[in-house]
């Protein structure tokens, strides 16, 4: 685990590069399981076919890396709570399919952290139809809530291993693209947080 960046939009995005055994491992677990995965897309916002959960075939090295990084989020920010792991799932997104903007919420907690961690992208997002100079194919993209003189919007090409932190209320998505048959493939976590007193349920 490397602390590669934050980003601040009000609220701060970790971005941590994740060790290519660990993102290999994700995707063999997908591609060994996926006739078994159950669908996830009824809870979720995504407008995409393959959306499963795959929380329960991660190992406890992936796991535990998730943990650790959800821990250094909290770390950073100085807050102590409990890291309860919640559900993970895999998007993986096929041209002209796309993720509107929207925000996570949690079964144990409101308050919780979410993760987005690119696993495979196309060669190309194909042919941006304008402002050819300022792409947005197949990007992911953060919305803060600042006002007019802060930094509120982040857009990113997103790369594999890229691992990024962000609480539950921070809107995102990512925008369609077209012009080829390989698949863009992530995995998102969600932490639910609860205080110290409360035991996880």
């Amino acid at each position: 685990m490397s602390l590669s960046e934050v980003i601040y939009l009000g609220q701060k995005i970790l971005l941590f590069k994740t060790p290519a055994k660990i993102v290999d491992e994700i995707n063999l677990t997908y591609d060994n399981n996926i006739k078994e995965l159950k669908k996830h897309n009824q809870h979720l916002a995504g407008k995409i076919v393959d959306e499963h959960k795959i929380d329960d075939k991660l190992s406890n090295e992936v796991k535990g890396y998730f943990r650790s990084c959800f821990m250094s989020y909290l770390i950073h920010s100085k807050i102590i709570y409990n890291i309860n792991l919640a559900s993970a799932w895999v998007n993986e997104m096929k041209a002209n399919e796309y993720n509107p903007i929207h925000h996570h919420t949690g079964k144990q907690s409101f308050l919780g952290l979410s993760s987005v961690m690119m696993l495979k992208k196309p060669k190309t997002y194909g042919e941006e139809y304008s402002r050819k100079d300022n792409p947005g194919n197949g990007q992911l993209e953060f919305i803060g809530s600042g006002g007019m003189l802060s930094y509120n919007q982040c857009r990113i090409d997103a790369k594999v291993g890229e691992l990024f932190i962000f609480p539950y209320d921070l809107l995102h998505g990512v925008y369609p693209f077209n012009s080829t048959t390989e698949c863009r493939r992530t995995i998102s976590y969600n932490c639910d947080l609860t205080k110290l007193s409360q035991s996880p349920i």
